[in-house]
């Protein structure tokens, strides 16, 4: 490994346990449209913006889907489900701290637009101490192309290669990799994918296992 001089870390299924939470979002407003969104179906949304996943929604059901009724029924049920409080992932106050302790710079690159994160960090003080943040209001082309690891590495003004990046997903991985930053996967619903596990700096289970990479 080259010096890692600052962490990028994702947000959804990495810092935050909601994937899960997501998908039963997902596949439920199309069951209340009597329509199937399989398991091996929201597979292929996670890592990727809502704005896409939702245009492969439309083309997945065309004319049997009402996609404005789809998206008020999800977000009606995570909205309801998010309110009493989503649960940090196992490791990461701990990783945070061992990061801030040694003076190392990081990012929150996600996804998720800027309210998501606000309201995912609400009550904690941990957004002030990002020095960068991605979101997807800020990004044209969303994991798993590089642009947003290169513009957090670009606005840290540290190299791509000295830039850890944390994913639990393989579009999230394939984004970090392609940018030329230092990648870990510390899968959440996905298995590594095969074109992933040769590229990745480590495959861990938890962010309590990232301590000995920083």
């Amino acid at each position: 490994m080259k010096e890692v001089k600052a962490v990028l870390f994702d947000m959804d299924g990495l810092i935050f346990d909601t994937e899960g939470l997501y998908k039963a979002c997902w596949q439920y407003a199309a069951e209340e449209q009597d329509l199937v969104i399989t398991d091996a179906d929201y597979q292929s949304f996670i890592g990727v913006q809502d704005v896409e996943c939702e245009r492969r929604v439309a083309k997945m059901f065309g004319d049997d889907i009402d996609l404005e009724r789809f998206c008020q029924v999800r977000n009606a049920m995570f909205k309801a489900e998010q309110d009493k409080g989503i649960p940090y992932k196992l490791g990461f106050d701990e990783l945070f701290a061992e990061i801030k302790q040694k003076g190392l710079k990081c990012a929150l690159v996600t996804s998720s637009p800027r309210d998501k994160v606000e309201h995912h960090f609400a009550g904690s003080d941990y957004i002030s101490q990002f020095d960068v943040m991605v979101t997807a209001e800020g990004v044209e082309n969303g994991k798993p192309a590089p642009d947003c690891y290169l513009m957090a590495s670009n606005q840290l003004d540290i190299a791509p290669a000295n830039c850890l990046v944390l994913e639990d997903s393989n579009n999230g991985m394939r984004s970090g990799l392609d940018a030329g930053c230092q990648a870990i996967m510390i899968p959440d619903l996905l298995v590594p994918a095969e074109d992933v596990v040769p590229r990745a700096t480590s495959i861990v289970e938890s962010l309590l296992e990232v301590k000995p990479y920083i």
